[in-house]
């Protein structure tokens, strides 16, 4: 089970690789924008927020895992597969909505006006890979719970998604500069820190491709990958969002309610770029 001593530890650790990454962005940095310090303290805010925030819903998650199954409830429940196999499946369909949340958020008027708070970042490093708006926090936990709840998915696969997720979330963001051929095979099964630049691209185009969280399997799948290669001429940020003024940890919290003052992709200039779900 999901108890505060496990929360402790397992925030503990990613704290820990955080600060590890940060140390490799000094010596191996990919992009060398003057944001690193004037950032910090938003990101590093954000991050606390959303860790306090996970603090419930890892332990709601869990919790519910063993409640459903204990009752055998759910489409999965009663599947008679080794353990193992059956926590792969669970991290395989948790990563597939959590895409489809992913996209959504560049599609839903409302929810990438929450998203912009990730996305309005100048300068992506690890600091950016908790920067998320409580919103946008809730929201991909709906996205975990509901196949939770109508899978039966097992306490074990869940528990082992939620750490992936935070984990990868950490390397994908680092800004590091990373060999380009080692990262382009790695792409073809997981998301990479070159692959997730792209999505944080300011070019509406790179922006709404690289969903993905953990594996690179759904935006090949669905059309929605760009390769890594063009990581190099990415220039990651928002317009209109550069200001030290709007990057402030409260100004950010108010992001998502400025009304027609928020970028959204429905409305750039190459909205025409945009995937649409089902494509």
């Amino acid at each position: 089970m999901m108890t505060l001593d496990t929360f402790l530890r397992s925030t503990s650790f990613l704290l820990g690789l955080m600060a590890l990454l940060a140390v490799l962005e000094t010596a191996l940095p990919f992009a060398k924008k003057n944001w690193r310090k004037r950032h910090a303290v938003p990101n590093l805010l954000f991050t606390a927020v959303t860790l306090a925030m996970n603090l419930a819903f890892n332990a709601g998650a869990v919790l519910i895992a063993a409640w459903l199954a204990e009752r055998h409830i759910g489409v999965l429940s009663d599947v008679a597969l080794p353990p193992i196999a059956m926590t792969a499946l669970a991290v395989v369909i948790l990563d597939a909505c959590t895409y489809v949340a992913h996209r959504l958020m560049h599609v839903v008027p409302p929810m990438w006006k929450v998203h912009s708070v990730h996305h309005s970042d100048p300068l992506v490093d690890v600091t950016t890979s908790l920067r998320a708006h409580p919103v946008e926090t809730a929201w991909r936990f709906l996205f975990i719970m509901v196949p939770v709840w109508l899978l039966g998915l097992p306490v074990a696969g869940v528990a082992t998604y939620r750490i992936l997720s935070a984990v990868i979330a950490l390397f994908e963001h680092v800004n590091v500069k990373l060999w380009q051929p080692l990262d382009t095979a790695l792409s073809f099964v997981s998301v990479t820190p070159n692959m997730h630049k792209i999505h944080h691209s300011r070019v509406a185009s790179e922006t709404n491709t690289n969903y993905g969280n953990i594996l690179s399997l759904f935006d090949r799948l669905f059309g929605t990958f760009t390769p890594s290669s063009r990581a190099a001429s990415v220039d990651s940020g928002l317009e209109g969002h550069d200001e030290d003024d709007g990057q402030g940890f409260v100004a950010l919290l108010n992001l998502p309610f400025r009304g027609a003052t928020n970028p959204s992709p429905l409305g750039r200039t190459e909205k025409a770029a945009i995937p649409q779900i089902g494509r």
